[in-house]
């Protein structure tokens, strides 16, 4: 079995009962889609639509995948269906957002727009005919109805089956739809629809439905004889044993997705992860063992964890998380907050005797100055803006320094512990703002240091951009751009930094470097000469990097990436891979530990959420 959450996919071997990230290659972590190949013993090939990532095909059951070339690059694949003939006529179907559907007749290996008639290119949901080998009919659900091709997606029409406009988001046929001729579809707001004539007369049928909006549906396979339907929703899943007349609530938790085999039936929930049920939806169990979906997307450690074993953490979905035992137990430490999205955190260097937070969001900045307990909103010019980043001076207990990067592309600086701010002089309008670090020696260098990210207009791809800021962000000078359309930059700067000139930027699948002293010729103005050092697979992208706390001894740092972790001891001349005992590969965070003199530990956040720990040899 494969479920796709939005960190990410997993694959189950034992029904369900326990699941691994599957394979590596698969960049994207937002899936929204997943089909399998009919013959999946035989072939064992996935297809695996996700988020503005495009589509993947694997051939090994899921161990390793490969993005599908399709002139739609980049784009949403929001919905998934094969042909039940695909051993004869190699047929597929993926539904995009914006781009209407592909279709491919070669078991996937090439697509193309298959969008004749059809005028809403929003895709929600697909499903082919049981029949599909004689009557080569096709549905599609969009945000505006339903359309159907009886001509295997060549072209389509509308179904004419409300006075409204409908977002459809699920379409299932009935396993003897060729004697039956029975569709049931699920909307957004509306609630359940059925025909019984192959789609020439529609019915509503939302008897015992206190939820309208269907989020999937799911027709038991022996269907002739049980009559048995189930749909979930965002209050729960529901049931009906009579073809859909009446609905009984079966769980009460928002379910996103359905999965039926036999007299088992998987319910992908929102927030619950997996529950199973062996009687058809009459009874339920929990199902989730080694799924991980949460959001985290940044890890913070205590300057004193070697003694207080404080850490946070910030996610998408959960805000912020405080473990005061070294990441063994974790609590939701929100208090003040006004979303639970928290994309942005930095910690006070003197946390110990300050106990100082800060916390951005889409509605502006927020402090805490009793270690996230609680939360006030500070800096009245920030007040409803969007903020992506958030970086402290070293010297913040004394200079209270802090710096803020908005979703408008904007740097603000404040001097007073973020009371009042002022807009750096040093701004770049054009580029959109990734990451923002401070020197460590920022008291008396005033050096900060910009990631950014612009779209290439001339092809389609990115430019990411490395800013060096002097005196406080004022001065702002590119120091190198980089193609890549990945839209992270790390940066990674050791405290020998103010001596040497030397920091570390990690962008596509490789660490830059500055090739030391830098080249002038007379008559040119001096300029540094980067040299890039791939580190993970060219389909990978380096997401964060740390350095080590005696970089200036061991020349060590290391490279999270979305294909593992790697370490160089030469100052990044060279990188081994560490990824033994790891069962995640994608990485989203990673830190040293404050004591790593001592301990050489680091700590690192996987795709999902869980926290791992490396001992240095």
């Amino acid at each position: 079995m494969f479920a796709g959450t939005l960190a990410g996919l997993y694959r189950s071997t034992d029904g369900g009962q326990t699941w691994h990230p599957s394979g590596k290659g698969l960049n994207s972590p937002f899936v929204d889609a997943i089909v399998v190949s009919p013959r999946f013993a035989e072939d064992r090939t996935v297809l695996v639509g996700t988020r503005q990532g495009g589509l993947f095909r694997s051939t090994d059951s899921g161990d390793s995948w490969f993005p599908v070339e399709f002139w739609s690059q980049g784009a949403s694949v929001t919905a998934l269906a094969v042909s039940p003939a695909s051993e004869k006529d190699g047929m597929a179907f993926a539904g995009t957002e914006g781009s209407g559907v592909l279709r491919t007749t070669n078991r996937g290996r090439t697509w193309n727009p298959s969008n004749f008639g059809l005028l809403d290119l929003s895709v929600l949901a697909l499903a082919v005919s049981p029949n599909f080998a004689n009557d080569q009919l096709i549905l599609a659900g969009t945000t505006t109805g339903l359309y159907r091709s009886p001509n295997q997606g060549r072209a389509w029409r509308p179904f004419d089956f409300s006075d409204d406009e409908i977002a459809v988001q699920s379409v299932a046929f009935s396993p003897n739809f060729a004697s039956d001729r029975t569709i049931f579809v699920g909307t957004e707001g509306q609630g359940v629809y059925r025909s019984t004539d192959g789609g020439t007369d529609w019915e509503t049928l939302n008897e015992g439905l206190t939820d309208l909006s269907v989020n999937w549906i799911a027709v038991s396979p022996k269907y002739a004889t049980d009559h048995t339907v189930l749909v979930a929703t965002s209050d729960g899943v529901y049931r009906s044993t009579d073809g859909g007349e009446e609905w009984t609530k079966v769980t009460n938790s928002s379910a996103l997705a359905l999965a039926i085999s036999g007299a088992t039936v998987w319910a992908g929930e929102a927030q619950g992860g997996i529950t199973r049920s062996t009687d058809q939806g009459k009874t339920w169990q929990a199902s989730s063992d080694g799924l991980a979906g949460r959001l985290v997307v940044g890890l913070w450690l205590s300057p004193a964890f070697a003694a207080d074993r404080t850490a946070f953490t910030v996610s998408l979905d959960a805000g912020v998380e405080r473990s005061s035992d070294g990441g063994v137990t974790w609590n939701t430490v929100n208090d003040g907050l006004p979303t639970p999205q928290i994309p942005a955190l930095a910690i006070s260097s003197g946390f110990v005797e300050d106990r100082t937070l800060f916390a951005g969001c889409a509605e502006g900045l927020f402090r805490s100055q009793n270690a996230g307990d609680s939360w006030e909103a500070i800096g009245e010019a920030l007040a409803g803006t969007d903020i992506r980043s958030i970086a402290l001076s070293s010297g913040f207990p004394t200079d209270h320094t802090v710096f803020v990067a908005t979703g408008n592309n904007q740097i603000f600086r404040s001097t007073d512990g973020g009371v009042t701010w002022t807009a750096t002089k040093g701004q770049i309008p054009n580029e959109e703002i990734v990451s923002l670090v401070v020197s460590p020696g920022y008291g008396e260098d005033q050096v900060i240091f910009i990631g950014t990210f612009a779209v290439d207009q001339r092809n389609g791809g990115g430019i990411a951009g490395i800013w060096r800021g002097d005196e406080g962000g004022d001065k702002v000078v590119c120091q190198t751009t980089y193609r890549t359309t990945n839209r992270w930059v790390a940066f990674g700067v050791p405290t020998t930094f103010a001596g040497t000139g030397m920091f570390f930027v990690g962008v596509h699948n490789a660490v830059l470097r500055p090739m030391l002293p830098s080249i002038s010729a007379e008559g040119f103005s001096r300029r540094r000469v980067w040299k890039a050092e791939p580190v993970a697979p060219v389909t990978g992208s380096v997401v964060a990097l740390a350095v080590s706390p005696t970089y200036g001894e061991d020349r060590t740092l290391y490279a999270a990436t979305s294909h593992g972790v790697y370490k160089s001891e030469t100052g990044g001349l060279s990188w081994r891979s560490i990824d033994d005992g790891l069962t995640q590969q994608s990485i989203v965070a990673i830190v040293t530990s404050p004591n790593y003199a001592e301990d050489h530990h680091v700590f690192a956040v996987t795709l999902g959420g869980n926290l791992w720990r490396y001992e240095a040899e």
